[in-house]
């Protein structure tokens, strides 16, 4: 059987087809390499370091209370906020055992201690002592105020303790600073059932946190 020599056209038929298919397959690779890019940027989980999500997308939180909601750490010029509520039973004619508030990243812990003023048991006078603990590893400033009073300003060391006192109800107010990284604590404090045996401390407010 004697084969045909192809003709021109069909030569230059061939090699166009060849050619289409080889780009769609290029295309194709290229395709699925970027399927997760927007705009030729890649994504990052929200739980990614600042360093490893420069020049990229950065995908919200999967779960928590945060769901659905970018990190604040991705967002320049915008404070970390934390907001705390608790509630403590005073010890009837004892002082009470510290209680952590809140964790500040970097500087250190908020606590509050429910104590009782009045030494007639059954009878409950509760104050509220709020201390800021340092173990930022650095010697820091606080400024501090209850309610109007006076403000006070001191410089704290490392591992050492600030502390407010708030007898009745009032607001009070920790301002905290290193190195241009500023920690805002405005809160308030509750005394209940002051003369009965079943007096209670409440401490609530909000820390707000801006990195320099």
């Amino acid at each position: 059987m004697k084969i045909s020599r192809p003709s021109p056209s069909m030569v230059v038929a061939s090699i166009a087809l060849f050619v289409s298919l080889g780009g769609t397959s290029i295309a194709a690779v290229n395709y699925a390499a970027r399927a997760g890019s927007v705009d030729g940027k890649s994504a990052v989980y929200a739980g990614a370091s600042l360093s490893d999500a420069r020049g990229k997308l950065v995908a919200t939180n999967s779960g928590g209370t945060d769901a659905g909601r970018i990190p604040g750490k991705f967002v320049a010029d915008v404070a970390r906020t934390q907001s705390f509520s608790k509630g403590y039973e005073v010890a009837d004619n004892a002082p009470g055992a510290p209680q952590l508030i809140q964790s500040i990243r970097g500087l250190g812990t908020l606590t509050a201690t429910c104590n009782d003023q009045n030494a007639a048991p059954g009878n409950e006078d509760p104050i509220s002592v709020i201390t800021f603990n340092n173990t930022s590893g650095q010697t820091i400033n606080i400024a501090r105020r209850v309610g109007n009073g006076d403000g006070a300003l001191t410089l704290a060391a490392n591992q050492t303790a600030t502390s407010l006192s708030v007898g009745g109800s009032n607001t009070f107010v920790f301002h905290i600073e290193f190195a241009g990284q500023n920690a805002i604590i405005q809160g308030g404090v509750r005394q209940d059932g002051r003369g009965t045996p079943a007096a209670v401390c409440g401490v609530f407010g909000v820390v707000m946190q801006i990195l320099p």
